[in-house]
């Protein structure tokens, strides 16, 4: 079983606020409210098990996020009713699919879809998602194709509470420490992230500021910049 931190979640998640609300507050303000618990408890019955917890104590500070909010690279945040919703309709296209054993895909890696991946993020038809299963992978996340493929490779960010750490320090660091991350955070002159670059013909874009208002590099320093220089007075003559 991975080793499972909602307390990891809850940190990166105040870590992101405060950047978005220095930083990008009109996404800041396209972030859901914390998740009804109620809505939580209605949402498990329907799974049939408790949602792992990472992903409870995300849903915890955030109830998922607009359509097309681009605070996440690559990955929309599922609400509660999106990951009921998601997680339904991969189990009645998989019915539909495979309406007999002899239509079933063959047994070998990863199945086309499991009643214990529990959806997190949609892109494009294409689902991240904590895995469930038995086993020494269980809490782990990954990605499931809409064709069926799917990878639990990513040990770097094999949970969702070391994913929200490494955008935290991405976004507060200038750093990228998400495995395969090509796109640069850039901001609106309407306060709005995107992890796209600078949009086409968006005038205005700039690159992403780093760090908090007195907290970290230096001011003026951008995403992908790195380490802000010493002052000179902390410097050894």
């Amino acid at each position: 079983m991975v080793e499972s931190n909602p307390d990891l979640v809850t940190a990166s998640w105040s870590r992101i606020d405060a950047w978005l609300a220095a930083h990008a507050p009109a996404s800041l303000a396209r972030l859901g409210p914390p998740a009804d618990p109620a809505a939580v408890a209605a949402a498990e019955r329907v799974l049939g098990v408790e949602l792992p917890a990472e992903l409870a104590a995300s849903l915890a500070c955030h109830d998922g996020i607009e359509p097309d909010c681009r605070v996440f690279p690559e990955m929309d945040l599922l609400s509660v009713a999106g990951v009921v919703d998601q997680w339904e309709l991969r189990n009645q296209v998989e019915a539909e699919l495979f309406d007999d054993e002899e239509d079933l895909p063959p047994l070998e890696g990863d199945p086309y879809w499991h009643r214990l991946w529990i959806p997190v993020g949609h892109f494009q038809g294409d689902l991240n998602v904590i895995d469930l299963r038995p086993g020494p992978g269980q809490g782990r996340m990954g990605w499931v194709s809409h064709d069926g493929s799917s990878s639990f490779a990513g040990e770097e960010l094999a949970t969702l509470g070391t994913y929200l750490a490494a955008l935290a320090d991405t976004l507060t660091t200038g750093r990228q420490p998400i495995p395969g991350l090509w796109e640069e955070p850039c901001v609106s002159p309407d306060g709005e992230l995107s992890w796209w670059g600078v949009p086409r013909g968006g005038v205005g874009w700039s690159p992403a500021p780093v760090g908090l208002p007195g907290v970290g590099q230096a001011d003026g320093a951008r995403a992908g910049d790195g380490p802000a220089a010493p002052d000179r007075a902390d410097v050894d003559p």
